[in-house]
């Protein structure tokens, strides 16, 4: 009777909540609204992908690393979180972790009215909450007369690494018109690693000039740049509406595995740039591939019909530097008699593109990183988290236990050391409770665990 007993308070034991409630009960909400109709299936696959996803997301943003989660549903979860928020009275954004989440005080009013009068603050809400509108912020970082703008980051420099002119306000806005702007290819540091130079050697072989950049979104993009900037600053920069992501087979097959395939995808898509582009390149005879062939043709097809992606496939980096070289060349003649000007909005708000005649708004350079970034800050337990997921059978439940015990990899690392029973490690790690249904991780997975984390050296 008592082990009966034991055994049936350990059934009853309250399950673990959902790390991310709210974007599960409106998941919800929203596949019921939406009974009848197409889009009840992607709120369905919306919360699968969500349920196995052991971390806590703070914006509807971040959850676009999620499959089934596009940009659309991505900014409804953000207004929907914005306007939660709001009815709890918090900030429209959660703190980050380590601050406060108390509200900042409320400034005096008496000293807003000219500020709300000219349109350099906005207010709303009640109590009434106050903001800088963009006007207000281009003005506040505005330098003061006789001062100039700050440097541009070292890593936005040329190739040359020569000390550049101070950069001018991204926000700012401004117009190129036809004259006054050259266009640019701009390629990633990465793509010249190696001891030939990559493709910008093959480019610049071909009489194509390029600019070696730390990009935040992409390989390659062309800008269109100042010819004559004002004295003591950088060229002003606007990034055209197409962004090229370059992938050997190799590199496509290892991205599929590890993961950084889905981010890349979601990555260009919230970028604001409206072509994005993949350049894929055919594997070399008897290139040896992580993944078969087969599958990374069905890879590249998911990518042009279920995300939308422009896909170009090539035979080798030659070919990749003889088609960059043409697509160049069409941009030049069909953006090279246009007005540019600067798009001050959010980067995800762009409508489709300016009709002829009149000026056609593009992204400043420095404004990619908020759409997309590939240096975006990274805690260690999220890539942790991506890491367990790739692991066949261990689900976002499975995975979250393992984090609420090990925390990190060196934390697990150190529990599986040389020192300890490998039995005894696989004992513990298979008790582990897992799920809502509070079930072990079992034999099979703490086996794989152990294998992985606890062995020294390469495996068998």
């Amino acid at each position: 009777m008592a082990a009966a007993a034991a055994a049936s308070s350990r059934r009853r034991r309250r399950p673990r909540g959902h790390p991310n409630p709210l974007f599960a009960r409106w998941l919800r909400e929203w596949r019921d609204e939406a009974q009848g109709t197409w889009a009840r299936g992607t709120y369905e696959r919306a919360l699968r992908s969500l349920s196995r996803f052991p971390l806590p997301l703070r914006s509807g943003r971040a959850a676009a690393i999620l499959q089934h989660f596009g940009p659309a549903l991505c900014a409804r979860l953000d207004r929907r979180l914005k306007q939660h928020r709001r009815e709890q009275g918090l900030p429209a954004t959660p703190p980050r972790q380590g601050q406060s989440a108390d509200p900042p005080p409320a400034p005096p009013t008496a000293a807003l009215g000219p500020l709300l009068r000219r349109g350099l603050v906005q207010r709303s809400g009640r109590p009434h909450r106050y903001a800088l509108t963009p006007k207000g912020r281009s003005l506040a970082e505005a330098p003061p007369p006789g001062r100039v703008c700050p440097q541009r980051p070292l890593a936005e420099q040329d190739e040359n690494c020569a000390p550049s002119p101070p950069a001018c306000d991204p926000e700012q806005e401004f117009e190129l018109r036809p004259g006054e702007f050259e266009i640019v290819l701009c390629a990633d540091v990465t793509e010249a690693n190696g001891p030939s130079g990559g493709v910008p050697a093959l480019l610049r072989s071909r009489g194509v000039p390029v600019l070696l950049r730390r990009l935040h979104v992409g390989d390659f993009l062309w800008v269109a740049r100042e010819k004559d900037p004002p004295t003591g600053h950088a060229p002003r920069e606007l990034v055209l509406d197409v962004v090229v992501e370059r992938k050997s087979a190799a590199d496509l097959a290892n991205s599929i595995r590890d993961g950084r395939y889905r981010e890349q995808k979601a990555r260009l898509r919230r970028s604001g740039l409206r072509c994005p582009l993949y350049l894929l390149e055919e594997p070399a005879h008897g290139e040896p591939l992580a993944l078969p062939l087969p599958s990374l043709r069905q890879a590249a097809a998911n990518t042009q019909v279920v995300d939308g992606l422009f896909v170009v496939r090539t035979r080798d980096p030659q070919d990749s530097a003889a088609y960059l070289g043409v697509l160049g060349e069409q941009l030049r003649r069909r953006f090279g008699g246009r007005v540019l000007r600067a798009w001050g909005g959010a980067v995800t708000a762009r409508g489709p593109p300016e009709p002829p005649g009149t000026p056609l708004a593009l992204l400043p350079l420095q404004r990619l990183r908020e759409g997309g970034g590939k240096n975006q800050t990274q805690t260690v337990g999220s890539v942790f988290a991506r890491q367990l997921l790739q692991l066949g059978g261990l689900s976002g439940g499975r995975a979250g236990a393992v984090l609420s015990r090990f925390p990190t990899p060196a934390s697990l690392m150190d529990a599986l050391g040389p020192s300890q029973d490998p039995q005894k490690c696989r004992e513990v790690l298979s008790t582990l409770r897992c799920g809502p249904a509070q079930r072990n991780l079992g034999p099979s997975l703490s086996g794989a665990l152990v294998k992985l984390y606890g062995t020294r050296g390469p495996l068998e």
